[in-house]
């Protein structure tokens, strides 16, 4: 997996896909730790709370929350623009594992626990998520519009209005 790239891959500059890497890497480390914390609540999580399948239900969600984590760092290392997509869904999942934790904590230690965890990481972590959702697809906007102004023909007026100039000299969303 780390070895592969998407085609085009070698265009990109070289500082940019070495971020991805390391981008890649932290979220390939964060789903493997994730894995052993899931391991965790699968044999620490009592069978039955007020539902019949909490531990399923928790276990179950965690590891939705693995394949998006994985899925964006296989897709980061790949240097694939479409990151954008697990990336937004592991920040959702963050916010909602937090919230979830918070709101069905049984006591005030537990309350207390939950929220000290999801302000110190899993809001942190999806606000960071969003952040590579936003950069990336900045990014490629960004080369798209270069790509339609520099490549290799020139602008042609829409045939619709032959006295516009081409769509693609326009400005893309600054």
């Amino acid at each position: 997996m780390p070895g592969e790239a998407s085609a085009g891959a070698r265009e990109i500059p070289l500082g940019v896909r070495r971020r991805a890497r390391r981008l890649a890497w932290v979220y390939l480390i964060v789903a493997a730790g994730l894995i052993v914390w899931t391991v965790f609540l699968a044999l620490s999580l009592p069978k039955e709370n007020l539902e019949h399948h909490y531990r399923l239900t928790w276990v179950g969600f965690d590891l939705i929350l693995v394949v998006a984590i994985y899925l964006t760092a296989h897709m980061a290392f790949r240097l694939d623009a479409r990151v954008v997509f697990p990336a937004t869904v592991v920040a959702t999942l963050l916010v909602a594992d937090a919230w979830f934790d918070v709101t069905t904590s049984t006591t005030a230690s537990a309350a207390t626990q939950a929220l000290i965890l999801a302000l110190a990481v899993e809001l942190p972590a999806a606000a960071f998520s969003l952040y590579v959702a936003h950069r990336v697809g900045r990014r490629v906007r960004e080369l798209a519009h270069l790509d339609r102004v520099a490549g290799p023909h020139p602008p042609v007026s829409d045939p619709a209005h032959p006295a516009l100039p081409s769509q693609s000299t326009s400005p893309v969303d600054e």
